[in-house]
C-alpha cells in the first residue's frame, strides 16, 4: 500500500517532503493556491531536485487560473527534473477561485482544459480556444530536453459531482472520493481511460 501526503506550498519550508521520503511515503500533493501559499510549481521544482524515489505533482492545479497550455508545460518541466515521477493533480479551483470573488471554472471549460493538457502532455497537436481564437497547438522540441513527455505524466482530476466524475473517467485517473456518490463510482471506473 502507498501512503501520500498533501502539503501547503511555502516555498522556503521544504524539509518536510524529503523527511516524508525518508518516512516512506509515496506521493506529495502539492497544493495550489495562488492567493494564500507560494507557487506549487516553484516548491515542486526544488522538492524534485530534494527526492529520490517519491511521486511528485499538484493537488491539485486550478484549471481556471492558468490556461491550459501553461499547465500542460509547467508539469512537463517538473517531469524533466522527476522523470516518471511526476503527476498532475487538476480541478475546477473551487477555494482558489471564490478568494477571489469567482466562481469555480465551468465542467464545459474544464473539459476543454482536460483535453487540451491530455494531448499536450502526450506530445499530440491539439486544437485549443481561448478569447474567442481557436488554433493548433503542440508543446516545441520536447527533444531538446526542455521538457520531458516521453514519461508519462498521469492526470488525477478532482471532482466531487456525477458530471465531474464523469470528466474524471473520461480524461484522468480518479475523482474524489466523496460518500455521497460512492454507488457512482462503479460507472465511473468502468469509462476511465487510463493513459499512463
Amino acid at each position: 500500500m502507498e501512503f501520500g501526503v498533501c502539503v501547503a506550498t511555502k516555498v522556503d519550508e521544504i524539509g518536510y517532503i524529503t523527511h516524508a521520503e525518508n518516512l516512506g511515503y509515496s506521493h506529495a500533493w502539492i497544493a495550489d493556491s495562488q492567493m494564500i501559499w507560494s507557487d506549487c510549481y516553484a516548491v515542486l521544482a526544488l522538492a524534485a531536485q530534494q527526492t529520490r524515489t517519491m511521486k511528485l505533482g499538484t493537488g491539485v492545479a486550478i484549471a481556471g487560473t492558468r490556461i491550459a497550455p501553461v499547465t500542460a508545460h509547467s508539469i512537463a518541466t517538473i517531469n524533466r527534473l522527476a522523470p516518471g515521477r511526476t503527476f498532475l493533480g487538476i480541478g475546477t479551483g473551487n477555494t482558489a477561485m471564490r478568494i477571489m470573488g469567482h466562481k469555480p471554472l465551468r465542467l464545459k471549460e474544464f473539459a476543454h482544459d482536460l483535453r487540451v493538457i491530455r494531448a499536450l502532455l502526450q506530445g499530440e497537436e491539439v486544437e485549443f480556444t481561448w478569447r474567442g481564437q481557436t488554433s493548433m497547438i503542440k508543446l516545441m522540441m520536447p527533444e531538446l530536453d526542455f521538457i520531458d513527455i516521453e514519461h508519462p505524466i498521469p492526470i488525477y482530476v478532482s471532482g466531487f459531482g456525477p458530471k465531474a466524475q464523469a470528466l474524471a473517467g473520461e480524461y484522468g485517473m480518479v475523482g474524489d472520493v466523496n460518500p455521497a456518490s460512492a454507488g457512482f463510482y462503479g460507472a465511473v471506473f468502468a469509462q476511465c481511460h487510463l493513459w499512463c
